[in-house]
């Protein structure tokens, strides 16, 4: 669990400033890691309500950065970072092997992806502006550093469940499990990413009081950048949650569930606990990886790929998409029209025919 900076550690610049400059010669990555986290929560865009998972990436990033500034080859201060240091670290990432997915997954010569590259360089970018922050730096030296971009574009390296494979997957609980309650489960979040595209972080955060059956909605308070949405419901999709809430409330009545969460842990340890993003995560991924579907397409965005796609194709309206995803912007939906490869067929093969 990520712990909360105590503010009078932080509070007065002065102070900060000392905290900060003592952490670099010490070498103390879990001081910066708390200073990024507090950073964020007092002045970032969503500020308290940054996600864990968000941090947890912060942190991630921040500890490589500073295992690079700080190797048996080279010492680089804090107070010293320039741009030319973030590229060198930016092209020594791209040098690395991708590792698994998984603890299962095979391990791979394939280099670091530009995607993985920039998710680490938003790591980096929140510690050097913690860093201006405490007057430690004076610029960000972050600011003149292009995010590394994929030459492939996205619809090209991210692609969208067909419709055999995806009922195929949405049958796998129920020939994977006996016991009713996780097949239940299991049908629902699967569900949640596949027909509602939902995304992990909001599936594992909704509540039962989120899921209102006679108004056949899902109300999403906890989506990307703090923003809420209600998101209405198809009959198949309702009869699998109505399905599910009467096991998990018959589980609750046995005092078996100790969360308000609609999804709920069956492991031992966290039988009856709020369903963990790692854990819905690994969930998703068995059942792909049972299928034999390619890392690419088996994860939980992949779902949420298949119901923004399918969304297209039966609309044909990029708002409609915008909506339900809770997109800011129909450029970013757009990318679910390129994914249509049915569609692009059938025009292609309609312009053969036109005069």
């Amino acid at each position: 669990m990520l712990a909360l900076v105590p503010t009078s550690r932080w509070s007065h610049p002065d102070t900060r400033r000392r905290e900060v400059l003592r952490a670099s010669q010490d070498q103390d990555v879990t001081a910066l890691c708390d200073l990024v986290t507090h950073h964020v929560r007092l002045k970032g865009q969503s500020g308290t309500d940054t996600s864990l998972r968000t941090l947890r990436n912060y942190h991630l990033a921040i500890r490589d950065f500073l295992s690079w500034c700080w190797s048996s080859t080279q010492t680089v201060g804090l107070n010293q970072l320039t741009a030319e240091h973030i590229e060198q670290y930016l092209a020594a990432l791209r040098t690395r092997p991708r590792k698994p997915r998984t603890q299962a997954g095979r391990a791979t010569t394939e280099r670091l992806s530009a995607d993985s590259a920039r998710t680490y360089l938003y790591g980096v970018r929140a510690l050097t502006r913690a860093l201006m922050w405490a007057g430690v730096l004076d610029t960000d030296p972050t600011r003149e550093v292009r995010a590394p971009r994929s030459r492939t574009a996205a619809h090209e390296r991210k692609h969208a469940l067909p419709t055999d494979v995806l009922n195929a997957l949405l049958a796998l609980p129920a020939q994977r499990h006996k016991g009713p309650e996780r097949q239940a489960r299991d049908e629902v979040m699967l569900v949640l990413g596949a027909r509602l595209g939902l995304r992990l972080d909001e599936m594992v955060r909704l509540d039962v009081q989120d899921v209102n059956l006679q108004l056949r909605r899902v109300r999403v308070r906890h989506g990307k950048g703090r923003k809420q949405r209600s998101v209405d419901v198809p009959p198949k999709a309702l009869e699998v949650l109505g399905r599910w809430l009467q096991l998990r409330e018959a589980l609750s009545l046995r005092g078996k569930v100790r969360d308000e969460a609609l999804l709920i842990s069956f492991a031992p340890g966290a039988w009856g606990r709020r369903l963990t993003n790692r854990g819905l995560y690994d969930v998703v991924t068995g059942y792909g990886r049972e299928l034999g579907l390619d890392e690419t397409v088996r994860g939980v965005h992949a779902l949420r790929r298949t119901a923004g796609t399918r969304l297209y194709r039966a609309t044909r309206d990029l708002h409609v998409v915008a909506d339900v995803l809770g997109h800011s912007s129909v450029t970013t939906s757009a990318v679910y029209a390129k994914m249509d490869d049915a569609g692009r067929r059938r025009a292609l093969q309609a312009a053969e025919d036109v005069e």
